[in-house]
């Protein structure tokens, strides 16, 4: 079993602002994505909500993903958004998540300039399949994801004037890797989870 974690006591300290103000997506189109934590009362601590997506898509079929998509005209922010999609996508309920706080943004390859927010699920509330586009949801502890034995580092380079480090995570075939690696990389460090690099 792997030992438990000690989140920060104050997450929130460790986060960027969540209505903090917004660069130019320039030539991107925003996206917004949500990790949301599950509060766990044994010693294993912590986990996070992912999905993997149903290979019958056309666009990242099959890979491990935060729940997120693109803004709505009904949205009311990027917050809304991630929390209508997670809504969607795995039954989040429409209150009792604290979001507490952004990541840096993440552009990709595919024209998205990716919002993750970060936020403490309902206690008691377990994610399930609720939408045709997610084969499985998955919820690695936060423990599993800091063991450095299933992370590496498969590329690093420079794109669009930015340098960046492509994350894997080895706690699911497929792993946890691209943009979601990127991510979730950063949230482990922004815990004290993890070391940058």
């Amino acid at each position: 079993m792997r030992p438990a974690v000690t989140l920060p006591e104050d997450i929130a300290a460790c986060l960027d602002d969540v209505y903090g103000a917004l660069p130019d997506p320039d030539d991107l189109r925003f996206a917004a994505v949500i990790g949301l934590l599950l509060p766990r009362e044994d010693e294993r601590g912590p986990a996070l909500v992912l999905t993997e997506r149903s290979r019958s898509l056309r666009a990242h079929a099959g890979q491990v993903a935060l729940p997120g998509g693109k803004p709505d005209p009904g949205d009311d922010s990027l917050v809304d958004t991630a929390l209508r999609e997670a809504s969607e996508e795995v039954g989040l309920p429409e209150t009792g998540t604290t979001v507490l706080g952004r990541l840096p943004l993440v552009p990709t390859p595919s024209g998205f300039l990716i919002v993750p927010f970060v936020g403490w699920a309902p206690a008691g509330w377990e994610p399930r399949p609720t939408s045709p586009e997610v084969w499985r949801v998955l919820t690695p502890r936060l423990s599993e994801l800091a063991d450095p034995a299933i992370h590496r580092v498969t590329e690093r380079g420079t794109w669009r004037r930015r340098p960046y480090a492509m994350h894997e995570f080895r706690v699911h075939d497929p792993p946890v890797w691209g943009a979601t690696g990127i991510m979730v990389h950063e949230l482990l460090v922004r815990l004290g989870l993890a070391e940058r690099g």
